[in-house]
């Protein structure tokens, strides 16, 4: 679904001459949701990322991305943000999550079904 007029000028988006793909778009509003709590962390990504996707993620505030796969010029985009210093992972596109979640936070165990 594309984005509405006042979402593109709340988002920021009316401005840039940006095609948002799919994945450009799930991105931009997984990260618009909450945009002040945002701040130094990584973008991930279950899907492959494309050139559009990497011209979003390169203003955004970020430390990193983890994607399964990128294509080359994305990645060339991605490399380059912050002087060289974004860091760009290869998730394994063949990985299945196990059945239940497990996280432990502050010394308590929390299990949760996927």
């Amino acid at each position: 679904v594309p984005l509405s007029e006042v979402e593109s000028e709340a988002y920021e988006m009316h401005t840039r001459k940006i095609e948002l793909t799919p994945s450009a778009l799930a991105y931009l509003r997984a990260r618009q949701a909450d945009p002040m709590s945002s701040f130094g962390d990584f973008a991930a990504l279950s899907d492959h990322v494309d050139v559009e996707t990497a011209k979003v993620l390169k203003t955004e505030v970020s430390d990193g991305i983890v994607a399964p796969s990128y294509a080359p010029e994305a990645l060339e985009i991605l490399s380059a943000k912050k002087g060289g210093n974004f860091i760009v992972l290869q998730a394994d596109p063949n990985y299945s999550a196990p059945e239940n979640e497990y996280r432990e936070v502050f010394g308590m165990g929390f299990m949760q079904k996927r």
